[in-house]
């Protein structure tokens, strides 16, 4: 599952469209919302695909205040920042095989086998946990450089 943003003036293809997966669009547009509350308030539905979105001009200064961020070094502290602490979360109970690190099957016909009617969880892979789930929502400084190149161009955006 993504989020499609679509330019209001598409005669440019940088800003006729912008995507990203549900795992980095939610970040971002934290991001967007934490470095420019007054200029991203505008558009109070950031983390739905209900077609809210900016003007051109809030488009353009919210393009302008991420460029300051990216330019300043402090979209990149941000991103080293958030990694280090998403990669110190501690692991989690797997919810698929409640921490068991096996799933109910079949049986195979062997009473002997002490795995017998189980298979190994394809989740955890058998370690009955799995990484923190805030560790599947990326951020970069490169998906906050493209969207700001097309914020510029866009002449606003509607979040679909």
């Amino acid at each position: 599952m993504g989020m499609d943003v679509i330019g209001r003036a598409r005669g440019d293809e940088i800003g006729s469209y912008f995507r990203n997966s549900i795992w980095m669009w939610h970040p971002l547009a934290a991001y967007c919302q934490r470095v420019a509350p007054e200029i991203t308030s505008a558009c109070r539905d950031w983390h739905t695909n209900d077609g809210d979105g900016l003007d051109g001009a809030r488009a353009s200064t919210l393009a302008d205040a991420l460029q300051a961020e990216i330019d300043s070094g402090r979209a990149a502290h941000f991103e080293r920042r958030r990694n280090s602490e998403i990669e110190m979360l501690p692991n989690e109970a797997c919810e698929s095989c409640s921490s068991t690190g096996f799933r109910v099957r079949v049986s195979r016909g062997d009473p002997n086998d002490p795995n017998e009617g189980r298979l190994k969880c394809s989740r955890c892979n058998g370690d009955g946990y799995t990484r923190a789930w805030a560790a599947n929502y990326g951020f970069s400084v490169a998906n906050v450089q493209a969207f700001a190149n097309f914020l510029r161009a866009s002449g606003g955006f509607s979040i679909c």
